[in-house]
């Protein structure tokens, strides 16, 4: 009889994600351990299932109903650093109702501060670092018996005497299309449990999909551990093949592509337009990009293939934070690329923090201008926060204050406070940045023109009331002082 396997996100809700955000907040499959299970049932070793208890929204005891209606023998955790503490206590309570049961933890977080988190978080027996396909069926294999877990790399586990014992790192995937489709079918339904920021959505229904891995970057504020520096990618033909499935079994008709940077390896990235182009399929996309890595003629052709809106992580508009970052551009270079991408034709949004070690009210203020000066249709801006991983989370507290408590660091509290600098007026300055662009009446009239359905009406209503209900607010997102 096969063993049963469960693969669960645990419960977070928008609220714990967004703060007074909530409302206006999105939620995506989670594709890491979506193709993971995939990984695992293709094997035909085990009966695989997926429970997104984030996705469902329950609560700790609703999703414990869950696991005990499917009984695994083996259950596998997901989290990234905000839901950590909840993956902790969703442990301990099935720890209590089964105390023999291997509990394992994957995902950003534990890759990030291995060893720290399993001596944090004792309910948890295992640890996957990095990327889990293969690791995870070596793991199961070892709990077999079949191999020892020293020879398992990528793990970490517990000595007979308790101590943390970590395993080398294993080697980054190369041949991606080796890999199975994630396991869509072991998810909730697609366009009724997840929710895709709506005005990042052309036609609906929509969803999320990685097509590399890795990112050349070396921002000071990213964690890039799980899938290194190294870009490696499905073929184009496995990405037709993929949006393929997911336009004539499930009905998407957009794509939001949620690589770090789509336009990565080039060759590679432009065959997929010119299959998109030519694929007669009725869809839209989306996608990140990198401001150095496009150009005008490649952005023309984005928007042939269907392409209507690019977002790009532009972070600042001061060029001294902008090179504390390590972003490797220029001001100059964000202004013509966001004039090239609208010149093509495409949309553009604009990812910005406030609060690094070198801000100041100067900075904050030059930010806000440039965000109200450039070509931007959408803009976000969240708190700066160190975390886990990234190259300023060991250095944090040398530059202000720092609140290292994993439950609030959802990139929307304010964890991190710089030298010269109050959480009043970081809060401050985040309300002015949302009231001085979204309140302006050619911004109200884009919004507007881009209401496709009764659908984005409702949705648009919800996150315009979530954002006067942060700019009314006292204290943070989060709602503390």
């Amino acid at each position: 009889m096969s063993r049963k396997v469960l693969f669960i996100q645990p419960p977070l809700t928008l609220e714990e994600r967004y703060g007074k955000l909530a409302e206006g907040g999105s939620s995506a499959p989670p594709l890491g351990i979506a193709q993971v299970a995939a990984v695992i049932r293709e094997s035909r070793d085990y009966d695989v299932g997926l429970l997104d208890a984030a996705a469902l929204n329950l609560t700790i005891e609703e999703t414990l109903g869950r696991i005990r209606s499917f009984n695994p023998d083996i259950i596998g955790i997901t989290a990234v650093t905000p839901s950590i503490y909840k993956a902790s206590l969703l442990a301990k309570a099935i720890r209590k109702e089964n105390p023999e049961g291997p509990i394992i933890i994957g995902g950003p977080h534990v890759t990030a501060v291995p060893e720290e988190t399993l001596r944090m978080y004792p309910e948890f027996d295992f640890g996957v670092v990095g990327e889990g396909e293969d690791t995870i069926l070596e793991l199961l294999s070892a709990m077999r018996g079949e191999r020892k877990l020293q020879d398992v790399k990528g793990i970490l586990f517990r000595e007979e005497d308790g101590r943390v014992r970590m395993t080398p790192r294993r080697p980054f995937i190369t041949d991606m299309d080796r890999l199975p489709f994630p396991a869509w079918d072991l998810l909730p339904d697609l366009d009724t449990y997840y929710r895709p920021p709506i005005f990042s959505v052309k036609k609906l229904p929509s969803t999320s999909l990685v097509t590399t891995r890795g990112c050349p970057g070396k921002c000071t504020f990213c964690d890039t551990s799980v899938f290194g520096q190294r870009v490696r990618g499905f073929s184009p033909e496995y990405v037709m093949s993929m949006i393929t499935k997911l336009h004539d079994e499930y009905g998407i008709r957009d794509i939001l592509f949620d690589d770090d940077c789509a336009p990565l390896l080039k060759s590679r990235f432009e065959r997929i337009l010119d299959m998109l182009a030519g694929s007669g399929l009725d869809l839209s996309w989306s996608c990140n990009a990198r401001i150095n890595n496009v150009t005008p003629e490649l952005l023309k052709k984005m928007k042939r293939a269907g392409c209507w809106q690019i977002a790009y992580g532009i972070e600042s508009g001061s060029q001294k934070i902008l090179d504390f970052y390590k972003k490797g551009i220029t001001v100059r270079q964000i202004e013509d690329a966001l004039e090239w991408t609208k010149d093509a034709g495409i949309m553009t949004k604009g990812f910005f923090m406030i609060g690094n070690p070198l801000e100041t009210i100067e900075t904050m203020e030059e930010t806000i201008r440039f965000a109200r000066r450039v070509r931007l249709d959408d803009f976000q801006v969240t708190s700066f926060t160190p975390l886990p991983g990234s190259g300023v989370y060991p250095v944090a507290a040398q530059y202000g204050s720092f609140d290292n408590d994993y439950r609030k660091m959802n990139l929307w509290n304010i964890v991190f406070v710089p030298n010269g600098l109050t959480k009043d007026d970081i809060e401050r300055y985040s309300k002015k940045a949302f009231r001085q662009f979204y309140f302006r009446p050619s911004v109200v009239l884009s919004y507007m023109r881009r209401i496709y359905s009764w659908r984005h009406f409702t949705e648009l209503m919800k996150g315009f009331k979530s954002l006067l209900k942060f700019l009314s607010s006292k204290g943070g997102t989060d709602g503390s002082a």
